[in-house]
């Protein structure tokens, strides 16, 4: 009796780890090219330039984009057209997706790009990119408009906790 109460508990932890580590990434949207999550536990407001008070028109996210197949024969193409490198061109047919480290502006409808992670289906980090992009309009109708939305109304909606995230204070 003894070990079959143990092995249910420690079928019932493993559940629950699983369902928690998915629910770390929020669904987005999808279209022919990609699927977009975002990450909640990622989620922080900045401050003000030079000071320590939260700023909650700026938002720092990280959101994922898993390719589909014709989106990574696309990627592919692009990069065989633009580059000679047989080492980027390598590693690039084995991403699977990105994980964009993004500057969500509310105020002004736009964001920046800061890194993006290029990851294969095992979870390893094939390449990444840094950029030092001026702000991008987001245009209606677009992919990026429902992107900054669902950020936008997480936010709202889980404003205490993305403060207290942003003060780093979580732990405490």
């Amino acid at each position: 009796m003894k070990r079959i109460s143990f092995l249910i508990l420690v079928f019932l932890f493993l559940f629950s780890c699983t369902s928690f580590a998915a629910d770390r990434w929020q669904f987005i949207i999808s279209n022919a090219s990609s699927e977009y999550f975002f990450d909640t536990q990622s989620i922080k407001y900045t401050n003000l330039p030079d000071s320590t008070v939260i700023d909650k028109s700026g938002i720092l996210v990280n959101v994922k984009r898993v390719y589909s197949i014709e989106m990574k024969q696309h990627m592919l193409t692009a990069l065989v057209e633009t580059t000679q490198s047989e080492n980027i061109q390598s590693r690039t047919t084995n991403v699977d997706y990105a994980v964009d480290e993004d500057l969500y502006d509310i105020t002004h409808n736009c964001f920046k790009k800061y890194s993006v992670y290029y990851y294969d289906k095992n979870n390893k980090l094939s390449h990444r990119q840094y950029y030092q992009t001026q702000p991008i309009s987001i245009s209606p109708n677009s992919i990026e408009e429902k992107v900054f939305n669902a950020i936008a109304v997480y936010a709202k909606d889980h404003d205490e906790e993305i403060e207290t995230r942003s003060k780093g204070l979580e732990s405490l």
